[in-house]
């Protein structure tokens, strides 16, 4: 009996071996590119400093880029293995041919909101207005003409769009009375509101989410890395979790790898964090139909694209099978 147990057992650890194999990440050390710094990014950065990534087995480095179009032009040139950017980003290079798929989502925030000078105090009464823009073409852009078609009011005759810079530089634009209404994330959305300036339209007032952020990689990478991948989200998946079990930590993380005031930094996590999903899901119905739209409007499309253009869900299908223990 003992030596038929024994064979049993042998046999168990035999089968097992080829699994345990399988579950090993087939890449160890990961470039994760960002397109910039900034307090969205949560979740990663609280993996990589906890050591999350670490005990999944990988060795992650996060870079940041000069914007999303140079980090996508990183990944097709072999510097990084798994990029983080909005949805816009991933389409200009599968629009361009290049082999990228998004396969993970779960940054659906809906940050932007639109600041005026005291004396306007709605998108109606800021007709023949100057709105500041980062530059013209970019989201910013894009998103202020959606907001004021929402409105009713023409981009092209009935406001003035400015090219103003970064949201520090358009700030102090407005400031200094050179723009009437500026787009705003955070934190400068809250330095805004600090200064005086109102609130005339969020994002929100237009689609309750939007794909601000996704994890895409080349096709191959996938193909070949899938565990790698889910050791990935699974370090990712344990940010999310402690970023939100533990605000004061987040705060912490948010002033050292962000370089936010702590009061920006905590007003800035309430702004965003009940909109970061662990099990990966893309922005509802709405959202999504909100982003194609602006896009279309903008001409970077003529129509909405099928999901399977863009989006493998391998992953988002399984998470119930690789997700860390609650």
């Amino acid at each position: 009996m003992k030596r038929l147990i024994g064979i049993l057992t042998a046999g168990l650890a035999v089968l097992a071996a080829p699994a345990a194999a399988q579950d090993a990440p087939e890449k160890t050390d990961i470039t994760i590119g960002l397109p910039v710094t900034t307090s969205t990014f949560l979740p990663l950065y609280m993996a990589d400093e906890e050591g999350f990534f670490e005990e999944e087995g990988i060795n992650v480095e996060i870079v940041a880029f000069r914007g999303g179009t140079d980090m996508v032009r990183g990944m097709v040139a072999g510097a990084v293995d798994i990029g983080v950017t909005s949805l816009a980003g991933v389409s200009v290079g599968i629009a361009a041919e290049q082999p990228l798929k998004v396969f993970y989502g779960g940054f659906n925030m809906a940050v932007f909101d639109w600041y005026a000078v005291p004396e306007i105090d709605s998108m109606a009464n800021a007709k023949g207005k100057r709105f500041g823009v980062t530059r013209i073409g970019s989201s910013t852009d894009f998103l202020t003409r959606h907001a004021l078609q929402t409105q009713g009011l023409d981009p092209d005759s009935d406001v003035q769009i400015i090219q103003g810079g970064g949201s520090v530089e358009r700030l102090a634009a407005m400031e200094a009375g050179q723009i009437d209404v500026n787009i705003f994330a955070t934190p400068e959305k809250f330095m805004a509101a600090d200064a005086g300036f109102k609130p005339i339209l969020k994002q929100t007032d237009i689609a309750p989410d939007y794909p601000f952020h996704v994890f895409f990689a080349t096709k191959d990478f996938i193909q070949a890395n899938p565990n790698t991948i889910r050791a990935v989200l699974r370090g990712f998946v344990k940010g999310v979790r402690l970023a939100k079990a533990d605000k004061d930590r987040a705060i912490e993380v948010l002033v050292d790898r962000v370089g936010m005031e702590e009061d920006y930094a905590g007003r800035g996590y309430d702004d965003f964090i009940d909109k970061v999903y662990e099990d990966g899901r893309l922005p509802s119905e709405e959202g999504m139909q909100a982003f194609w739209e602006i896009g279309i409007e903008s001409g970077e499309y003529e129509e909405a694209w099928p999901e399977e253009r863009y989006f493998d869900p391998t992953f988002v299908d399984t998470y119930e099978e690789w997700k860390p223990a609650e």
